[in-house]
């Protein structure tokens, strides 16, 4: 079963999560109390539950997740156009990864760290290759 170990913003782990190969990334971060938010359910609607991956990151993404990144790029938000952040929500763990939260809960910023989402990837995910560059350094 895989490992899906988180990080702080500074690198130092939180906590190590075992999950069954499978699962979508938000739901298993979710259900080990992991500080993320994810304002929209887990839809790929808004960008809370974005993640950094550190290691292991996915060879696939969602057309979802790669048409609302295109958007906020084409408005100016820079920041998405990284090959390992993702939307977590749109993310099926295989493999052992390493990631980091982008958005964490704050009272003074949202009013909860969002609903339970569904195991399943929403919308229905239509997989398109992720070229992830040798400078990344996968492991």
């Amino acid at each position: 079963m895989p490992v899906v170990t988180v990080v702080d913003f500074m690198g130092e782990v939180q906590k190590e999560i075992t999950v069954e190969k499978g699962t979508k990334l938000l739901k298993a971060l979710i259900d080990h109390e992991t500080d993320i938010v994810h304002t929209c359910g887990g839809n790929a609607k808004c960008t809370t539950c974005r993640v950094t991956i550190h290691k292991g990151v996915p060879t696939r993404k969602s057309q979802a997740q790669q048409e609302l990144f295109e958007k906020l790029i084409r408005f100016g938000q820079t920041q998405f156009d990284h090959p390992a952040i993702f939307l977590s929500c749109q993310v099926i763990v295989d493999d052992d990864m390493t990631v980091s939260a982008s958005e964490t809960f704050n009272r003074v910023l949202h009013d909860s760290p969002g609903k339970d989402v569904e195991y399943k990837i929403t919308p229905d995910p239509v997989w398109l290759d992720h070229e992830v560059p040798d400078w990344w350094g996968i492991d």
